[in-house]
């Protein structure tokens, strides 16, 4: 429900040890801008729902009869199931262009790749694989360790032999 309402949870670090501490400790707070538009209801029952110890949580069918259930479904004065059946259709096809996005490449333009190839993953996966080919371990960036220490190696031996082999051919 806190999610559904603002966009985020209600648990989140960028910290997994902190993020965890915070869910076993029930902290989260309504500061965010977005929690501006938002009535006391939901906010009411977020704060009964998120406690920690499960005897002082509320139940199910003590949280169905909050006042913000009662005021949502007096807002609903008659149900129309063809509207009904439209909107789930509307959040299925959102849920699979979501889940789509994951998979659609991003747009690359020949003046990107150039300026930067390590921006795109997909790049960045076939220079670090070509790299490994050609000097036989993976360069790692670190400190004082930039990218471009993997132009800096020497080649493999078999590999420079091989090129040497070609030249005198």
């Amino acid at each position: 429900m806190f999610t559904l309402l603002v966009g985020c949870p209600p648990f989140w670090h960028r910290k997994q040890m902190v993020m965890l501490r915070n869910i076993m400790e029930g902290k989260y707070s309504f500061t965010s801008p977005e929690w501006a538009d938002i009535s006391e209801d939901p906010k009411d029952l977020i704060r009964k729902c998120l406690v920690v110890d499960p005897t002082k949580r509320i139940t199910v069918t003590e949280a169905l009869k909050h006042p913000f259930f009662n005021t949502v479904l007096r807002k609903q004065s008659q149900f129309n199931a063809r509207k009904k059946f439209q909107f789930a259709i509307l959040c299925v096809r959102a849920m699979i262009r979501i889940k789509r996005l994951r998979y659609t490449p991003e747009p690359l333009r020949v003046e990107d790749a150039l300026r930067d190839p390590y921006r795109v993953k997909v790049l960045r996966k076939v220079i670090d694989g070509c790299a490994f080919r050609v000097y036989g371990h993976w360069v790692k960036k670190g400190e004082g360790q930039n990218r471009a220490a993997l132009f800096e190696n020497m080649p493999r031996c078999e590999v420079y032999n091989l090129y040497i082999n070609s030249l005198n051919r």
